[in-house]
């Protein structure tokens, strides 16, 4: 169960996780609350995807239907991912008095209004009735622990994995000839949604001191949809060095993408595990991450990587153009993260450990009616 299904880190997760758990003798039902598009078409064929279309505001009809799909499918587990998927699967669940087993998954550092006092009130009581809550980093149990979350709860925290012969290193002229980089330029980059925790205007002001010291840079965006996309664009557009940014949106071949990058930039302020941290480093390419949860458990500073606290542009301008004026240091660097990625983060331990969840929750047969 999850708010949609469409192009997104935890949603490209849930893909890869559905065709490890059906090849495994699972079988997966994934719920939308609010539709989906033509991302379900990285889940495994025949995967059903039922879309709830709920309607703006608390729909206690949309909880109805959700109630009349647990009866009619009878899940062996219940897994919500994020806040809305919660409180709709826990309607569900008391509508109908069922006693479903219920996963509930965090995949995000809470943050703005979330750690509002009755917020917070809301999730205690709502946490209580789910069989276990997992997270996808031990430093987002750290954060819930220090906000009085995680009381007498059952805690697990699943990491995130990544496909590392998918996301593997391939020949960089190669792919920046296929991306219009110029072959010796450096080149640096974020792959995210357009949507305000991830600050892409944080970037591109740092762009305007870090194009005047390196004239040849290049800031690569991929990634498309959210809130602040248009006025991300227009930023695009009227910035000093547009000429040098380029603007790629939405891909599906971002391992070709990650291999044109000398360092991905990641200034979000509320990731829980980054998928395009690990898939970027699997690649064997250096991130620069701000230092916020679930960093320094991917990142060891020098060695495979960097963290910053990057607040201002000025931060963001002077963490990456210390690492620009060190090529060497970013090519060793991006060797070890992708040595980290192969023993630490493989996508079969995650796929092991959601396994694993769902075995003691609901049994050896399995219907998972999730979002993944």
């Amino acid at each position: 169960m999850l708010h949609s299904f469409r192009q997104g880190g935890m949603e490209n997760m849930i893909g890869q996780m559905a065709w490890r758990l059906s090849q495994s003798g699972f079988k997966v039902i994934v719920c939308a609350l609010v539709g989906s598009d033509d991302f379900k078409h990285r889940l495994p064929p025949g995967t059903p995807v039922l879309e709830l279309q709920k309607r703006p505001g608390l729909d206690l009809r949309c909880a109805l239907r959700l109630r009349a799909l647990i009866r009619e499918l009878k899940p062996d587990v219940i897994h919500s991912h994020n806040w809305n998927a919660l409180v709709y699967s826990l309607l569900a669940l008391a509508l109908g008095l069922n006693r479903t087993p219920l996963l509930h998954g965090e995949h995000a550092l809470l943050y703005g209004w979330e750690r509002s006092p009755w917020r917070l009130r809301l999730r205690r009581l709502f946490y209580a009735r789910c069989d276990i809550i997992h997270t996808v980093s031990q430093g987002q149990i750290n954060d819930m622990a220090a906000l009085g979350l995680t009381r007498n709860l059952t805690l697990r925290v699943i990491r995130n994995g990544v496909d590392t012969l998918k996301f593997s290193s391939l020949d960089k002229e190669k792919c920046r000839l296929s991306l219009g980089i110029p072959p010796h330029a450096p080149a640096f980059g974020m792959a995210a949604r357009y949507v305000p925790e991830k600050r892409h205007n944080l970037l591109l002001q740092a762009f305007l001191k870090i194009g005047k010291i390196f004239p040849t840079a290049r800031l690569v965006l991929a990634g498309a949809g959210g809130n602040c996309e248009a006025a991300t664009n227009e930023l695009v557009t009227s910035h000093p060095f547009a000429d040098r940014i380029i603007q790629l949106g939405h891909r599906d071949d971002m391992t070709t993408v990650y291999n044109a990058l000398d360092l991905l930039v990641l200034t979000s302020t509320s990731e829980g595990m980054s998928n395009v941290t690990l898939e970027a480093m699997s690649c064997g390419v250096p991130v620069l991450m701000h230092a916020t949860c679930g960093s320094e458990e991917l990142i060891h500073p020098g060695r495979n990587g960097s963290l910053a606290a990057m607040t201002t542009a000025d931060d963001v301008a002077a963490a990456i153009t210390a690492l620009l004026e060190q090529p060497d240091l970013l090519r060793t660097m991006g060797g070890a993260a992708r040595e980290f990625i192969e023993q630490e983060y493989p996508l079969a331990k995650t796929a092991a450990d959601y396994m694993a969840v769902y075995t003691a929750l609901g049994g050896k047969n399995l219907t998972t009616a999730e979002g993944r």
